[in-house]
Parts: structure tokens; sequence; C-alpha cells
């Protein structure tokens, strides 16, 4: 029986493949967590989560670089996690790209039960988004009352057909929501994709809600789209409480009241066609 048992045992466990095998490696109820948690887990949740991460990487292994103890009770380890990511990830599909992530756990360590009761993770989650080919945006702080920021992005179609409709559309959902609708909303941008009346869509997400602009060559072609079978399917997963009992939005369609042409600093402005690609 020795804090350092313990600890060869933990690393072992995460090596193992095996969730249960993590929380079997710590004291009943024992805990983990790190920058992605939201708070310490133990038993059922930290079996998900360590789920998650052998789902996403399903090659991962966990390298010690040092294991010192700093007390009767207390340890430190610094650590490599290596691994491809070739399986779904929280936010979206896959990457396929490979993970050298370097990071410290702190333990305290119950000789009773002869079993770690704590762990504190440590690592970069900048460093290890953009070892993954994910974008790290810095924004501003929300300006309470007035402002709010969030992350936004673009489908592109290569359609420049002059738009004849718009849809807005706004739903709020809680965090543990958010990948659901996510994936509703992929779908539908998947279906639409080959059809040749869709012309683009915005996307934004500030706070609990999310923003969807999409250009459409009319309003019939806007309603069209609404009977497709991805858009029926998030339809009833919203009406179904699938993205949260607290879910709420509104839809609408739009026809330009105006649309004037291009402008550049100092010339005249031109004809919407000489944009010369998506309108949206």
């Amino acid at each position: 029986m020795s804090i350092d048992t313990a600890l060869h045992r933990y690393f072992d466990a995460w090596n193992s493949h095996e969730p249960g095998q993590v929380v079997e490696a710590l004291t009943a109820g024992g805990t983990y967590q790190d920058p992605t948690t939201g708070g310490p887990l133990s038993g059922d949740a930290l079996t998900a989560n360590v789920a998650g991460v052998y789902a996403g990487f399903p090659d991962v292994r966990f390298e010690t670089v040092t294991r010192d103890t700093t007390g009767d009770t207390t340890a430190c380890a610094q650590w490599r996690m290596l691994g491809t990511n070739t399986g779904p990830l929280p936010g979206g599909p896959a990457t396929g790209a490979t993970l050298d992530l370097p990071g410290a756990d702190f333990f305290t360590y119950d000789p009773t039960a002869d079993r770690v009761s704590s762990v504190v993770g440590y690592f970069d989650t900048a460093t290890m988004l953009g070892q993954l080919g994910l974008q790290v945006h810095v924004s501003p702080a929300d300006v309470d009352g007035m402002l709010q920021f969030g992350i936004a992005g673009r489908v592109e179609t290569g359609r420049d057909t002059i738009p004849g409709a718009f849809t807005v559309t706004w739903i709020e959902v809680d965090p543990e929501h958010q990948m659901p609708l996510v994936d509703a909303v992929t779908a539908i941008i998947v279906e639409q994709h080959g059809n040749e009346h869709y012309l683009g869509t915005c996307f934004a997400t500030v706070g609990p809600r999310n923003y969807t602009f999409t250009a459409w060559t009319s309003p019939e072609a806007a309603q069209e789209a609404l009977r497709g079978e991805a858009h029926t399917s998030a339809m009833k997963l919203a009406q179904t409480g699938g993205i949260g009992a607290g879910a709420r939005g509104v839809t609408s369609a739009w026809t330009p009241h105006f649309l004037n042409g291009v402008f550049r600093p100092g010339a005249a402005s031109a004809d919407l066609s000489e944009l010369g690609g998506q309108w949206l």
C-alpha cells in the first residue's frame, strides 16, 4: 500500500480504455475534474466523461513525464496525452488531427482505501483546440444590459443568385442541449445544400440564443424547404423536448424591400452581379 502504487493504478486505468477502471482506481465517491468537466465528476458521470474521451480518441494513451509525492497523502504528475481524433467531439465531427497535449494532475490519496480520492487536472484548452485544427477566438467580455458576444459561421454554396427571400430564426437552449440542436441544424443544411434555390446561411450563437439567417431564391422556395425531411425531424425534436423542455424560439420569412449594389471606397455603386460569388 502506497501512494505511488495508487498513482500507477490510476494511469494504468486510463490506458486500459475501460471507462469503469478509471472510476475503480478512485475511492468510492472519488472525484476527477479538469478544465472541460465543469467541476468535479464521480461515479456514472465520470464513467460517461471518460467514455467520451475514448470515443473521440480511440488510440489515446497517457505517458507520465514526472511523478512526485508532495506529502503523505498528496502527489502531482506531469503527463502527455497522445492520440488521434477519429471519433466525434463535443461540438462537431472528428478532425483527424493528432494530439500531443501536455498537462498536470494533482492528487489526494486515501491510505485506508489505498486509492486516489481526488484528481484535479490542468491543461491549456487553447493548445488542445489548436492541435485539433480548431479555431480559438478571444472575445471581449459581455457588457451587462447592453452587449453580448459569441461565435458565428457561414455556409458556402457558390450560388450567386440575388435573393428573393430570407428566413430568420432564433432558438434558445440550455448548454446541455446545444449539441442536439447543432446536429439538427447540420442535417438541414446538408439536405438543402444540393437545392439550387438555397443560397447560403449565416449562423450566430450569443449566449443561449442561436440565430440562422438564410437566403433563398423566392418565398416559395423557402416554404418548400420547410417540408424537407430534416426540417420536419428538427421540428419534432423541438416539440417533443429533444432540445430541452425550456427551449423557445421564433421562425420567420422576409422579402427584400431593397438590395443596394456593391459599394467600394471612392467608386460608384456597382450592380450586384459584380459580386462574382455568393451573395450572403
